[in-house]
């Protein structure tokens, strides 16, 4: 029998039972305590029913209950209770039930009555703990809200989460009539969709412009708001997640970033749907993952993000599974066979693949009809579904476009009416034969139809519109080419910006970016006052580009009212500028050359803060210096991409100016995992370029004596503290420069350091770059080298994130895999307490001892205890046996912390619910609490047994646990308190402490 089953038909029978012992009287003695029992199960009910309500709006079977040794010995209650109490009304043919509906008391024998009281106290005792551990569960181990919140701040930092949902909602403003939803509403889609078993990936494909993006956008919409609506039902929706492909997220696009993204809209899809989002539980796959990744600061490695976002797909969150949609991969660098590239590609078809493996992610991948098989290999494995323009959907397209009211349709209109033998619908149907299945082709030649300066009729037009993308751009290209000089100017400076800018520019960044540098003969720096207009540019751009509709700014770009993102009218037109225009590095140079102008020429004297993060500094930016921004951020990546001398100079200016340092470092990430306060206190123009990754003016700045390879590292502030600063390499690794790494490394950078207690190996480690340790020992760095402050060796580090691929990487190279640290514990302790379960079988298969002691006696299992890790608790368990007197001893923490799926794995191993454990430090506590006064001397050692620990934090379902195994309520030796007096001088609440007390008295009653 299931327990979700089991424990809904037993409190029927439980029900049942008292409303028919309601009407009998003169009660034996027998059966009052059996009695006794059934009313405490009536009780227990009432719990489940309102701590089900409260929790899920509805009384029903729990989602939440764990199964590690509740649901055998649950379901082993069970079977007794069904011999004794038939649980259907029709087979209920047990003496019980028709002595019962006489009104008559049957007669019973002692032993019969004793059997019977002993099952129902088990059911009454283990059901009391299912359902304290269920309605604990949402509160207990669940996130909380900094913990939730931390995990979503962590993600937000590596994802492209708010370009993502900016562009499904500036697709779902482009749904006019006739886009339509015609991949929402086909057969194939909802077959597919509905289909149990393990599928075919669903591939989108389509000529471009055909409205792919958009067709894909209306079914995320809908799927999101299944999910909104279902989310409060036992039958939750599928989950959503997306990832559209932009010509500006390719910039920094890496397989990591993508999946994080993915993971990121799983979490908000949780945490949006319940009325309180911190009290949703997250996937258990994405807090193991973030755990240790958000205390170091790293990026997890791109198999571990994989395997967490499949499970977390497979978990109870998404009982109907997860649909993840691809889009445009068409856009990808399939042909590049750079680095960089090589790894996007093998990236993403390494997550593919081991994605269409799972039975519960629905793959939907969009692209050109010429792309599949660098992702998905054999067609086999692909349902395609060609996606077109009907002519019927075209027809109601160019019809709702021509009646708009847009004032340039407005006039189409009328000169239309002065054309004779010319109809709205002979232009539509001209405009369908021409459109090769595409709204966007029709869309692009009613611009043309719609311009009123046009030289000829409309008939004329119409004959003469270019037949092909490539045609019109390369027409409207040939129009910003005829502009007056400074327009044309203006116009491609528009265009390569938009082109080669690391995120979309805001329209008074564009603004600015156009009304500065190449065309600004001025030399005064563009001000709200002085910029060209974006209506302006976008004329100029004849089209090419547009402003993202109904997006919000979201303060980042601290542009005050907001402003909308500029971007091309089509990713066709990323593509025409990528492969027909060899201006790559010319453009990027100018972009950069601007880009340092402009912090050059910008006076910070006047908004430079001693609070560089201040809100006045951040807003008098924004006003007056519309580019600075941006120009301090991502100067250092155009200059190092552009590959040219004369930018490599003034780079290598900028960068000695002392006076502009403080702009630049303010980009840099700030934080214990990256760079802290005396990093930037002793930074220099060396460090901004290393974080660049800009090895070429690095090497110009090591060889003009502007940057040391080895420098000093301790510095005499002016207040004559001595400070710690990171080394070059130890900057290099932290900010990614692989270059950089490299050459540092084999030009004599001192591997084997420390500052603040930690060796570039050890950096490298808690970063997860497993490239850059091998080199790192490939070149001599030492696998055992210890932090200076706890002895922690790499391995130690490795263990704590979990990374297996370095930790073999060490053990290859010689590490250590018994080492220990100060304390004296070694990688299988800090593995248990990290709860990195396949690194600690892997470090015990190696030779690692699971029970050896650290300072204080300290074991794996006790540290795994210490910090709730059931898993890996369970395991050692299972592992080896252990003496009693220690399992006991071990109760102590994961009582007071509250993990009761420890305690019980202990109390099924064999501890003694009965143990004192020392708790002297707690005595003294106590006044300090408010709870009480202690009594004897500071140092008169005080022994706590586990159910006083748990009455004093009031906790109901772990006394609940520790009475069912034997726990005593009389035990004083904890101070001069039984429980029940823990209870009544606890920090609970006087619900809590009435519960708690009534808990007590009862089990005393039933046990007198």
């Amino acid at each position: 029998m299931e327990l979700a089953t089991g424990i809904p038909a037993l409190v029927h029978t439980a029900k049942a039972l008292i409303i028919y012992a309601n009407d009998i009287k003169n009660t034996p003695k027998e059966w009052e305590e059996i009695l006794a029992h059934i009313r405490s199960l009536k009780y227990l009910l009432e719990k489940y029913e309102s701590g089900h309500k409260g929790l899920h709006g509805e009384a029903g079977a729990s989602r939440y209950l764990d199964d590690i040794n509740l649901r055998p010995r649950m379901e082993e209650v069970f079977a007794e209770i069904e011999k004794k109490i038939p649980q259907k009304r029709d087979g209920m043919k047990g003496k019980v039930y028709h002595w019962l509906k006489r009104a008559e008391w049957p007669v019973i024998s002692k032993k019969d009555a004793k059997d019977l009281q002993d099952n129902l106290h088990k059911l009454e005792t283990e059901l009391g703990i299912a359902i304290n551990v269920d309605i604990e569960y949402v509160s207990r181990t669940v996130l909380e809200r900094a913990r939730a919140n931390e995990i979503l701040e962590w993600l937000k930092g590596h994802s492209f989460g708010s370009e993502q949902s900016e562009m499904q909602s500036d697709l779902q403003t482009k749904m006019t009539a006739g886009t339509g939803t015609h991949l929402l509403q086909s057969k194939e889609l909802k077959e597919w969709l509905t289909d149990s078993e393990p599928s075919k990936a669903f591939w989108c494909r389509g000529v471009r412009g055909a409205g792919k993006s958009t067709q894909i956008s209306a079914v995320i919409c809908n799927l999101e708001s299944k999910w909104r609506e279902g989310v409060h039902s036992k039958e939750r929706a599928m989950g959503c997640t997306y990832f559209y492909i932009t010509p500006n997220c390719l910039k920094d696009l890496t397989a990591s970033k993508i999946i994080i993204t993915l993971l990121l809209q799983l979490l908000n899809q949780v945490a949006g749907g319940d009325s309180d989002p911190n009290k949703a539980s997250f996937p258990q796959a994405i807090i193991d993952l973030a755990g240790p990744s958000v205390r170091s600061g790293r990026i997890p490695l791109r198999q571990e993000l994989t395997k967490a976002f499949i499970e977390s797909a497979e978990c109870q969150q998404f009982p109907n599974g997860v649909f993840l949609a691809i889009d445009n991969l068409h856009l990808l660098p399939v042909q590049d066979r750079s680095d960089r590239a090589t790894d996007l590609i093998e990236g993403i078809y390494e997550f593919l693949t081991e994605v269409q493996r799972s039975a519960k992610i629905k793959l939907l991948l969009c692209s050109g009809n010429a792309y599949m098989n660098h992702f998905l290999g054999d067609t086999e494995d692909i349902k395609p579904f060609e996606l077109a323009a009907t002519p019927q959907d075209l027809k109601v397209y160019m019809s709702h476009k021509i009646e708009g009211e847009d004032p340039k349709a407005r006039r189409f209109r009328a000169d239309l009416r002065q054309e004779e033998g010319l109809t709205k619908e002979m232009v539509i149907e001209e405009l369908i034969a021409k459109s090769d299945k595409s709204f966007l082709l029709p869309a692009l030649q009613m611009k043309e139809l719609f311009n009123s300066s046009r030289a000829s009729s409309i008939s004329d037009v119409l004959k003469s519109l270019p037949p092909t993308f490539l045609d019109i751009y390369q027409a409207d290209l040939s129009k910003i080419r005829d502009l007056q000089p400074e327009e044309s100017l203006r116009a491609k400076i528009a265009i390569s910006w938009a082109y080669f800018a690391r995120r979309n520019l805001s329209a008074y960044e564009l603004e600015c970016a156009v009304s500065f540098g190449r065309a600004n003969h001025g030399g005064n720096l563009p001000r709200r006052t002085n910029t060209i207009k974006i209506d302006k540019i976008l004329d100029w751009c004849q089209g090419l580009l547009i402003l993202s509709e109904d997006v919000e700014s979201n303060g980042e770009d601290l542009i005050l009212g907001g402003s909308g993102r500029v971007q091309f009218v089509h990713s066709t037109v990323y593509e025409l500028l990528r492969d027909q225009l060899d201006i790559i590095q010319r453009i990027e140079g100018d972009i950069a050359r601007e880009c340092i102008t402009y912090i050059n020429e910008t006076d910070l004297t006047e908004i430079v803060s001693d609070d560089v993060s201040s809100r006045g500094w951040r807003e008098a930016k924004a006003r007056k210096y519309g580019l600075l921004s941006y120009s301090a951020e991502m100067w250092g990546f155009h200059a190092n991409r552009a590959n040219n001398s004369e930018i490599d100079d003034l780079a290598l200016q900028l960068l000695q100016q002392e006076s502009k340092l403080e702009i630049l470092l303010d980009k840099l990430p700030k934080g214990v995992s990256t760079y802290g306060e005396a990093d930037l206190l002793t930074a220099t123009g060396f460090h901004v370029a290393i974080h660049f990754n800009y090895l070429r003016v690095a090497k110009l700045m090591v060889d003009k004596g502007l940057g040391q390879i080895n420098p000093k590292t301790t510095v005499q502030t002016f207040e004559g503290d001595i400070i710690e600063s990171k080394t070059p390499l130890m900057w290099a690794i932290i900010s990614d420069a692989r270059d950089v790494s490299e050459w540092l490394i084999q030009t004599g950078a001192n591997l084997n350091i420390k500052i603040e207690n930690w060796s570039p190996l050890h950096w490298a480690i808690a970063k997860g770059k497993y490239y850059i340790a091998k080199l790192l020992l490939d070149n001599g760095a030492d696998p055992n080298l210890q932090t200076s402050d706890k002895n922690e060796t790499p391995l130690v580090f490795a263990a704590i994130l979990g990374l297996l691929d370095i930790s073999k990487l060490l053990v290859s190279y010689g590490a250590s895999i018994t080492a220990h640290d100060i304390e004296y514990m070694t990688v299988a302790h800090h593995a248990a307490r990290a709860g990195q379960l396949p690194f600690l079988q892997w470090a015990i298969d190696q030779g690692c001892d699971p029970q050896a002691k650290a300072n204080g006696n300290t074991t794996a299992l006790s540290v795994a205890c210490y910090q709730g890790h059931t898993k890996v608790a369970s395991y050692l368990l299972k592992l080896q046996k252990y003496p009693a007197e220690e399992l006991s001893a071990l109760l102590d923490w994961p009582v007071q912390k509250g993990h009761i799926e420890v305690v019980c794995a202990l109390l099924v191993a064999g501890a003694d619910s009965n143990y004192p454990a020392h708790g002297g430090w707690v005595k003294n506590q106590r006044a300090s609490d408010g709870v009480g006064t202690s009594q004897g001397v500071d140092d008169e050692p005080c022994y706590w047994t586990p159910l006083q620990r748990a009455s004093r934090n009031c906790n109901i379902g772990m006394m609940q646990l520790l009475l069912n195994y034997g726990a005593s309520i009389s035990e004083k030796s904890g101070g001069e308190w039984d429980s029940k007096g823990w209870v009544k001088n606890s920090l609970g609440t006087e619900h809590q402490k009435e519960e708690g007390l009534e808990l007590l008295e009862r089990w005393e009653r039933d046990h007198s």
